[in-house]
């Protein structure tokens, strides 16, 4: 058996102050230090007698000599000698602290240009703001504005702070990700600038750390060629193989409806799903909102009359557009101009529509001055009367879509919340329709304001638009019906009927046993000290408060509470990405872009200490 080894680190090895004296060795004040020769400078391996004297009886001797032991002049050395290198030592110490400091600065200075998506170049505008502000408040305290200068902003150093800063919020990303019980993705593509496509996939999940659902841009993949669904699934499988991502843990897919995504034979989800049977996916709530909303052929054709209105209004000759702006603002209107419509923008529609009735008398007016073919057309239209009360009432329908289109919209939506604003949204269509039958117009102010009596022909479009309103969300959230029948047991646990229809939903989506579920439920709903966290939120009831003996409920709830509802989160992404990559900065690269775009829409912030200490610190030149 061969003998242990002597581990030196083992015995605890004192440096002795009178080693000082008799060898001229000093130890410094840090972690793991090992003996230096006040005299040459160099150091040895271990703190030992043996090796301090045999360093200091062969390298010098000639000290020895000069300044024998005990003498008054070997003590003025001495200390001499030590206070030379404690000098030193600070001074290299503090130099390299200012160092960190002055990188860790511009960290900051890079990550806030990024947060507001500005361009690489704008650091050393902040430096000369900087410089101007310290020089006029702090003019006799050079030490500050010499601090000031020494920081590293310029455009070329930025960029690469921009890749650092990227590199470790992606890489603590991945981290989280791994250890995420489960994870949902959100799905979109766009065209930048430069016409390339980019696909932007965030994901969300259970940070396990802080006990918190973060929703993050997971990455954005350039897309070269075609646009396939075999396409996308190709650049997405291979980023989640490289970043050593389980399809396993992933439970839902949130996309926008395009065939590449959910074509039946090679769509994305398809191909997806062929990895992970179990996975959940469904079209983005908020677009099929706005499908829902398309206009009948009779409402279309006033839209489109109004919309040719407006562009006539604003784009047929500027100098008619500026004498349209000077004749509202002499009419004190409550609005200076015209809005025009956008397909593209959710609520332009209903917009266009508000304001163009806000200031529909004096566009008559305005009209009526007018004396041109193109001038008395739309005057026509907007004298008569059956056209006005279309547009009233697309006023006031229109009012409560945008309603719920904006109650759809923003970050960290629960999607049972979701499934509920829809599900109100659908029954409130039903009191639409009655009311509009029985021309009480309780809930059409605009239409009642307008005229009080109205013929059944008008009536009978308004209901029939109703009707195939109705009939659109049924159909095309009835992959939803299921899904709401858990909302009951996310948001109130306490008030869910343990034998009701949610445990077979339960057990059909997420493969969980309904007997279980059901004794699970049961045991939460009698323990009292859960009772005192009925006012929480739901994600912190479920997270922080409910314990693991309700392992089946709990995971039920993470799932759910983890789903995206829209790919929302995606579209604000790409409206981001329009920013940075513009016409001004249409050369930024795709790895840039990314960068730029992961920091503009992280929740979190990265340790710049760390950070600052970990890199190599050098000093504005």
């Amino acid at each position: 058996m061969d003998p242990k080894k002597r581990k030196v680190d083992s015995e605890n090895r004192r440096f002795l102050e009178e080693w000082t004296e008799q060898y001229c060795f000093t130890l410094p004040d840090r972690p793991q230090a090992v003996p230096v020769c006040l005299i040459c400078n160099k150091t040895v391996a271990i703190v030992k007698s043996g090796n301090l004297k045999r360093h200091y009886e062969t390298t010098h001797q000639q000290f020895h000599k000069n300044f024998p032991p005990g003498s008054e002049a070997r003590k003025e050395k001495l200390q001499a000698h030590l206070s030379s290198y404690n000098k030193s030592t600070k001074l290299l110490v503090r130099c390299m602290s200012d160092q960190e400091k002055s990188t860790e600065a511009a960290l900051r200075v890079c990550w806030t240009l990024n947060k507001h998506q500005k361009p690489f170049s704008d650091s050393e505008i902040v430096k000369e703001c900087m410089l101007a502000v310290v020089t006029t408040l702090f003019e006799e305290k050079k030490d500050v504005i010499t601090g000031i200068q020494s920081i590293p902003l310029s455009a070329r150093s930025n960029t690469r702070r921009t890749e650092i800063l990227a590199a470790d919020i992606k890489m603590t990303l991945l981290k989280l990700l791994q250890k995420a019980p489960c994870y949902a993705i959100a799905l979109d593509e766009s065209c930048d600038i430069t016409d390339d496509e980019q696909m932007s996939i965030f994901v969300r999940f259970l940070d396990i750390e802080s006990k918190t659902f973060r929703e993050e841009l997971l990455t954005i993949l350039p897309l070269k060629g075609n646009t396939r669904g075999e396409d996308l699934f190709k650049v997405i499988d291979e980023f989640i193989t490289k970043s050593n991502i389980s399809y396993d843990k992933m439970v839902s897919l949130s996309t926008d409806g395009a065939p590449a995504m959910i074509g039946k034979e090679k769509g994305v989800v398809k191909r997806i799903r062929d990895k992970n049977s179990g996975l959940i996916s469904y079209q983005c709530i908020i677009h099929q909102t706005a499908l829902c909303g398309k206009l009948s052929d009779t409402l279309k054709e006033v839209m489109d009359s109004l919309v040719k209105l407006i562009n006539f209004k604003r784009s047929h000759s500027a100098l008619q557009h500026r004498h349209f702006k000077e004749f509202l603002f002499e009419c004190d209107s409550a609005y200076s101009d015209l809005l025009q419509h956008n397909n593209v923008r959710w609520l332009s529609k209903g917009q266009v529509i508000e304001r163009f009735w806000s200031i529909k008398e004096q566009v008559t007016s305005f009209l009526q001055n007018l004396d041109t073919q193109a001038a008395k057309k739309h005057l026509k239209f907007v004298t008569n009367k059956h056209n006005m009360l279309v547009v009233a009432f697309l006023k006031d329908i229109l009012k409560y879509l945008n309603a719920l289109n904006t109650e759809l919209q923003g970050n960290g939506k629960l999607i049972c919340d979701l499934i509920q604003s829809v599900s109100a949204f659908r029954r409130k269509l039903d009191i639409f329709e009655k009311d509009i039958a029985r021309q009480e117009f309780v809930h059409f102010p605009t239409i009642l304001e307008y005229n009080k009596e109205n013929s059944e022909e008008d009536v009978a479009v308004f209901i029939k638009f109703l009707a195939d309103l109705s009939n659109e969300f049924a159909t095309r959230f009835q992959d939803f019906a299921e899904m709401g029948k858990l909302s009951l047991f996310l948001k109130s646990p306490f008030e869910v009927d343990a034998a009701g229809e949610w445990t077979d939903v339960a057990a059909k989506l997420f493969n969980l046993p309904k007997p279980l579920l059901q004794m699970e439920i049961i045991d939460l709903q009698e323990d009292i000290s859960l009772q005192i966290y009925k006012k929480v939120s739901t994600e912190e009831f479920w997270v922080k408060h409910v314990p693991e003996k309700y392992q089946n409920c709990k995971k039920l709830a993470i799932n759910l509470a983890t789903m995206f509802g829209s790919t929302y989160i995606s579209e604000t992404s790409f409206s981001k990405m329009n920013f940075l990559k513009n016409k001004y900065r249409s050369r930024l690269t795709d790895a840039h872009l990314e960068d730029t775009l992961r920091i503009s829409c992280s929740s979190r912030e990265p340790n710049f200490k760390n950070l600052a200490q970990d890199r190599r610190c050098h000093f504005s030149h």
